[in-house]
């Protein structure tokens, strides 16, 4: 059940017009990917370090197997996001580095045992810098049917939140579905 509200959550995303919000776009693909029953584009939308990645994948391959499946949004809202993003790019990239200078002026005072540790801690920093993503929060409200006569599946309308991260330090930085939150879901009756 925990990998289906996921599916239904990652799902939540399609429109019929194109996003200009890179943010909106990717939620949009990914539904898109649930349309077309298509999992390899369903993952290009996700980041491959969260925890429901490989989940997904395997949930994800058998809801497409099992169901056939429509998606339409009825609304959605970015409701987090950087103001400036080059900027909060720009910054992350900054602080993962070492301006000061002290680094090379400490480094005559101390020894090559001192040195060698001072040089693993900042190796650390800098990859836990490295990784610290930007974060963005788009609110969904999708509806879920069955295009065929499904029994197994309940026809939905559900409001999930997805969280999305851009990881500034990576060299192609994109953003990506990192976990969905579905916050209501409303059984359809036969309509």
């Amino acid at each position: 059940m925990k990998y289906v509200k996921a599916m239904l959550g990652l799902g939540a995303m399609l429109a019929l017009t194109a996003c200009s919000d890179p943010v909106e776009k990717v939620v949009t693909d990914n539904l898109q990917g649930f349309q077309k029953q298509d999992i390899n584009k369903v993952l290009a939308t996700l980041d491959p370090s969260s925890p429901v990645y490989e989940g997904t994948k395997t949930e994800g391959a058998r809801m497409m197997e099992t169901f056939n499946l429509e998606y339409r949004i009825e609304s959605m809202t970015v409701i987090e996001k950087p103001d400036d993003e080059k900027k909060a790019m720009d910054k992350a990239k900054l602080e993962s580095q070492d301006t000061t200078g002290l680094d090379d002026a400490i480094g005559s005072f101390v020894t090559e045992a001192d040195k060698a540790k001072a040089d693993q801690k900042k190796r650390e920093q800098e990859k836990a810098n490295a990784r610290r993503p930007l974060i963005a929060k788009v609110k969904v409200v999708q509806v879920t049917r069955s295009k065929g006569d499904s029994s197994n599946f309940l026809d939905n309308r559900i409001t999930v939140v997805h969280t999305l991260h851009k990881y500034p330090m990576d060299a192609k930085p994109e953003w990506k579905i990192y976990s969905s939150k579905i916050t209501n879901v409303e059984i359809l009756k036969d309509t």
